[in-house]
């Protein structure tokens, strides 16, 4: 009797393990999706700003270029920043 309610228990452990897998990762898979969604946003609402004018072309395209690569998914700053534009690093006294 003993070792039938060892298995139960073991079986109840790991459906519960199971399941809190799924649950975790479905949550990653769909707050990534929903900030995919926001850079979309983010980068449609300057390419309105380009078409009216505000934004040079060079400007959108220096913005642009810091937003793709987190539509596609592949990486960025994880706290959340843009960088500077252009993606270079350090002040202008630096680079000179």
């Amino acid at each position: 009797m003993s070792a039938f309610l060892i298995s139960v228990i073991l079986l109840a452990l790991l459906v519960g393990a199971g399941a809190g897998a799924i649950v975790t990762t479905r949550a990653r898979w769909l707050r990534r999706h929903d900030e995919q969604g926001e850079w979309e946003t983010t980068l449609a609402a300057y390419k309105n700003l380009r078409d009216e004018g505000v934004l040079s072309e060079e400007e959108y395209r220096n913005i642009r270029t810091l937003v793709e690569p987190r539509l596609r998914g592949d990486g960025g700053v994880s706290d959340g920043r843009l960088g500077p534009a252009g993606g270079a690093v350090g002040t202008n006294r630096e680079r000179e």
